[in-house]
């Protein structure tokens, strides 16, 4: 019998925050240049604003680097 974490893939998850929205569009933009994902829409997280991302199209995991032309 095998564990839950064997029926899962690996997702590399983050919260990308900001104290103001313009700040988090800006943020959201380059780390979605890097192959980051949004997953959820814009909330409040403490004092400004935060937003769920994740790696790769679906959340998967390509190759240990984020930058495509790590390997090239």
């Amino acid at each position: 019998m095998a564990g839950w974490k064997t029926q899962r893939p690996r997702q590399l998850k983050k919260i990308a925050y900001a104290l103001t929205e313009p700040a988090l569009m800006n943020l959201v933009q380059s780390h979605e240049e890097r192959g980051w994902v949004q997953a959820s829409e814009v909330k409040e997280h403490g004092y400004g604003f935060g937003i769920l991302m994740t790696f790769g199209e679906k959340g998967e995991i390509n190759h240990a680097s984020n930058s495509k032309s790590t390997f090239q």
